[in-house]
């Protein structure tokens, strides 16, 4: 049988994301339980922020946005992220995105994987949330300043029973 064939772009899409998403839980498993919570979190949040840096670029290179442009504007960066964010974005995630003002990017995580799977394994108390450290990759790596409100260590979900932030930006 020929799968690829058989499946539709958001299966894929979803298989390939749980995949990714599977390895990147048994390799923070693995140096949570190698290293301890402390090095595995700060393994874990180097490596996101570095894989998100040449992801963006990626991204940018299919929606033919030369790699080393100036983002000036709030729509330019708009774009990028929300295009960025179809791509990468699956089902089972359930992680929702607006753009509710000008220089405000606002997310909410209704269902978190990551809170999950660390709570299933009972790392939760000292997990240091990655997929903040996706988005922040992205744009340190185009070069945009921001603020995250609220500044937060740990796990939202986990915290306060709900995942919700924004981040500032000063353009145009």
């Amino acid at each position: 049988m020929d799968l690829i064939e058989k499946l539709d772009k958001k299966e894929i899409k979803e298989l390939f994301s749980k995949n990714w998403l599977t390895h990147d839980a048994m390799w923070y498993g693995g140096c949570y339980w190698a290293f301890g919570p402390a090095k595995a979190n700060e393994l874990n949040k180097m490596a996101v922020r570095q894989m998100a840096a040449i992801e963006i670029k990626r991204i940018m290179k299919l929606m033919d946005i030369p790699t080393d442009v100036k983002i000036e504007t709030f729509s330019e960066l708009a774009e990028i992220l929300e295009t960025a964010f179809h791509v990468v974005l699956t089902d089972f995630m359930g992680i929702d995105f607006s753009f509710p003002e000008k220089n405000v990017l606002g997310g909410i995580v209704n269902r978190c994987f990551a809170h999950d799977g660390v709570k299933k394994y009972d790392m939760i108390s000292s997990y240091e949330c990655g997929i903040i450290e996706r988005v922040k990759g992205w744009l340190e790596s185009i070069g945009i300043d921001y603020t995250v409100v609220p500044d937060f260590k740990g796990c939202l979900m986990y915290q306060n029973g709900v995942c919700e932030l924004s981040f500032y930006f000063d353009l145009d």
